[in-house]
């Protein structure tokens, strides 16, 4: 910032500080001589005794007199003070004065909203208009001065910096904090910026407050109302400043987040609230217009929460009043989403159910549980316990808040009630409410008996259902086709702004990408899910846990174990057991991995045995039955494969990974000629295979029996054959665990392998250690990084990759995180000189 104000001082005559009390004004002009050198700067504070051109000119004469700049023998220095009547001929011997400088001047005018009176500020204007050649004029206001600023732009004479400028970003926040001694998370300083908008005054007086309380989150609840300082701050320097007529609009407003010009009359009965409304913005900047026509208006977030909070302690009354004005006027505009925020503040059940009714479905998918819930709060048990459909609703709010007992325990009470003829919306949004929770927990949603009408008459339901129809496929088996729906899916979702069905849409796509072994694709779609979670603030929604479960068995099968426990250590403790399940898979092989073969072994047999009799997808199962006996065959440990083939016969039947299994026994007691018999049917017609890895592994093994034969041509086929299709997926640990042999061909014949040489080359290079630092940046954040060393903005990168600007800005925080850098040139740099370019 300080860089802008001198830059904009260097460039214009006139530089224009504009911002409400409290935004750091005056502290930036002071730190912006301090670095420049007070020489050449003549600084003039202002008060409402200077609101004449007498004394104003009088306070430059006096202040500019005083600068090292002007030498001893300038006329400049025996200039008086103005008489009443003299003022003209006092001000062209000023501009004669400075245009006789050898160097240039700076005035600063401090306060210059203390003048009102047009004659005093003709005076700074003739300053301007005569443009001495050595004058810069800087001035600071709480609100625009009646100079012709309009004339000074269009006559590229004027440089501003408004309170969007002045703003505190995230960073510089949570640097603030850190430097009061506070130590905040990220959240919490998110939260902090979002009430105080960025407000400099705001937040030193709540770091002051913030410092003599154990308890953060309390007091970030509603900063207005929880400090006094800030409380004080806006009754004595801000509404002390407007008429009572304005105040009196602005509480009543203040019960809404946004109003336009209509919304304001209708809550104010105040047929002018919108000309109001338009001159704050103008004078005080204390209320913001936005949209295309800037006909919408916002309170600033921290005078909004004083102000409601104050209607509410002195006028309870009318601020019922307002809220069911407001949400008469939301339902009759189409807006039932707004129009619940504030039913539920007038204790009008009847009302806050019709609109439950006609909007809960939408909320929900919009990514707002909280507000179903507080407008379920607002509603009598009773009516609750016997309605269907608000049962349904909470159980979707519980749900999606991580709630997962109490949803199912809501789900039976619905059961209980059931009518005799629902419609078709009903029997939908039962549908999909006992769909989102068997996936949820981990379990594959049933089959729909019959095409479902959407629960809500909107898009977003739409598209709700559409989701779970590509599920279903997907459980069903049908991977392509669920591909295919979950894509339109997807498509639907970014055109519609609907980010909380895409996250859940990502994470769909990251389990059929599993399904069809595709790891690089089952790691992008999760690390979006989660970019996207964590941009919405849903990070409690149950779905994340597979999202981080996809994430650490990706990061597996590329052998990255420590990224891979990284990735589960969230959810080890996750309620549903599939969740846990996976867990406990990435865990046990990570530590076997790591040359901690009992330790694994011993975690891989606990999983299972924590798991029972409880039903997994049959993918899973063959994964860890899989993995266990690999684990117990490499440890020398034959009980061990034993147990874990048994298990996984049991689960999965004669699949391709039982044959698989089958052959490594073989294989390990020296019977090659059984092992190959036994791998021969992992390909055979008829034969299911359940984890694409499976095929990868068998070539593998069929390259090592032909070694131990002696046919080396026939190994090096089968190898080439696993490359293919390991390439064709991501898969990489395979390699790294076939036989010594099998490793030792492959090193032999880097170069030689055509096609998928490059993925070769890659499997020896994560073999040999030299790829280590590729597992840095995830891969969508390569993709973000690959695009930055181009000069392209990011709304083009968001383009490009199919994805919000705010997602992209999270990955770009998340690449400056882990390469240690704050800018873009410097994290193209570090990434090339790390091997990540």
């Amino acid at each position: 910032m300080r860089e802008e104000l001198a830059h904009g001082v260097a460039a214009r005559d006139v530089t224009l500080l504009c911002a409400p009390a409290g935004y750091g004004k005056t502290l930036l002009l002071a730190d912006w001589i301090e670095r420049t050198g007070k020489a050449d700067k003549a600084w003039v504070f202002l008060d409402g005794e200077d609101d004449s051109p007498e004394r104003l000119l009088a306070a430059i004469l006096c202040a500019i007199r005083d600068c090292e700049v002007v030498p001893v023998d300038s006329s400049l220095r025996g200039l008086a003070p103005p008489r009443d009547g003299d003022v003209a001929s006092r001000l062209a011997d000023l501009v004669d004065g400075i245009d006789a400088l050898p160097h240039r001047l700076h005035l600063v005018v401090d306060d210059i909203h203390e003048v009102i009176a047009g004659p005093a500020l003709h005076v700074l204007d003739t300053l301007v208009r005569h443009k001495p050649r050595n004058l810069r004029l800087v001035l600071a206001s709480r609100a625009d001065p009646a100079l012709p600023l309009a004339r000074w732009r269009v006559e590229g004479r004027l440089s501003e910096l408004r309170a969007e400028r002045l703003r505190f970003s995230l960073e510089e926040a949570a640097e603030l904090m850190r430097k009061a001694g506070i130590d905040l998370r990220e959240d919490q300083v998110c939260r902090l910026v979002d009430q105080t908008d960025g407000w400099a005054a705001g937040l030193r007086l709540a770091a002051r407050s913030l410092s003599e309380t154990d308890d953060a989150d309390s007091f970030l609840t509603d900063c207005a109302s929880n400090d006094r300082a800030i409380a004080d701050f806006f009754a004595g320097e801000v509404l002390v400043r407007l008429a009572p007529d304005n105040r009196r609009l602005l509480r009543m407003l203040s019960v809404c987040e946004d109003v336009t010009p209509r919304l304001a009359s209708w809550l104010s009965g105040q047929d002018d609230a919108g000309r109001v409304l338009a001159g704050l913005e103008r004078e005080s900047s204390l209320v913001a217009a936005f949209g295309e026509d800037r006909q919408c208006f916002r309170i600033h977030p921290l005078l909004r929460a004083y102000l409601r909070a104050d209607l509410s302690r002195h006028e309870p009354g009318l601020a019922d009043v307002l809220h069911r004005r407001a949400a008469s006027w939301y339902t009759a505009e189409g807006m039932p989403m707004r129009a619940l925020q504030h039913a539920e503040h007038t204790g009008d059940e009847q009302t806050v159910v019709a609109l439950l009714h006609d909007a809960a479905a939408e909320i929900l998918v919009r990514g707002e549980p909280e507000l179903v819930r507080r407008g379920l709060a607002a509603v009598a048990g009773r009516v609750i316990a016997e309605d269907p459909r608000l049962l349904l609703f909470s159980a979707l709010a519980h749900l999606e808040s991580g709630e997962l007992a109490v949803a199912e325990s809501t789900i039976a009470r619905v059961e209980a009630i059931w009518p005799g003829e629902p419609d078709g919306e009903l029997v939908a949004l039962r549908q999909l409410t006992i769909s989102a929770h068997a996936l949820a927990c981990g379990r594959a949603a049933v089959r729909a008996g019959r095409p479902m009408t959407a629960p809500g008459r909107t898009v977003g339901c739409e598209t709700w259902l559409r989701l779970d129809r590509g599920i279903r496929l997907g459980a069903l088996g049908e991977i392509e086709a669920a591909r295919g729906q979950l894509l339109a899916t997807e498509q639907v979702c970014r055109e519609n702004g609907l980010e909380y069905l895409l996250m859940h849409c990502r994470v769909a796509q990251a389990w059929t990408a599993a399904l069809a072994g595709d790891c690089a694709g089952m790691e992008t779609a999760s690390e979006e899910a989660l970019t996207i979670a964590r941009g919405g603030g849903w990070e409690r929604s149950p779905w994340l846990a597979c999202a981080e479960g996809l994430i650490g068995l990706a990061r597996l099968v590329r052998l990255d174990t420590a990224g891979a426990v990284a990735a589960v250590e969230a959810i080890a403790g996750a309620e549903p057991p599939a969740i846990r399940f996976i867990a406990g898979i990435v865990g046990g092989i990570a530590r076997f991995d790591k040359g901690d073969l009992i330790e694994g072994i011993r975690l891989l047999q606990a999983n299972r045995r924590e798991l029972s009799d409880r039903t997994v997808p049959v993918e899973l199962a063959a994964v860890a039955a899989l993995a266990e006996h690999e684990c117990g065959l490499r440890a020398h440990h034959p009980g061990v494969a034993r147990e874990a083939a048994e298990w996984g016969r049991a689960r999965i039947g004669r699949s391709a990974e039982w044959h698989l299994m089958e052959a490594r026994t073989a294989f390990a007691r020296g019977d090659l000629v059984g092992s190959a018999a036994a791998l021969r049917q992992t390909c055979a017609r008829g034969t299911r295979t359940l984890v694409p890895m499976t095929q990868v592994e068998s070539r593998l093994l069929e390259a090592a029996i032909a070694l131990r034969g002696g046919r080396r041509t026939q190994a090096r086929a089968a190898l080439a054959a696993a490359l293919s299709l390991g390439s064709a997926v991501g898969i990489v640990r395979p390699f790294g665990h076939a036989d010594a042999g099998v490793r030792r061909l492959l090193l032999d014949q880097i170069g030689g392998f055509g096609a998928v040489d490059a993925f070769a080359r890659r499997v020896r290079d994560v073999l040999t250690g030299s790829g280590a630092n590729g597992g840095v940046l995830t891969g969508r954040e390569r993709a973000v990084l690959a695009r930055l060393t181009l000069p392209l903005p990011l709304d083009e990168v968001a383009s490009e990759l199919r994805v919000s600007v705010n997602t992209v800005k999270t990955h770009v925080r998340a690449i400056y995180a882990k390469l240690g850098v704050n800018n873009r040139r410097a994290a193209v740099v570090a990434a090339r000189e790390r091997g990540l370019g």
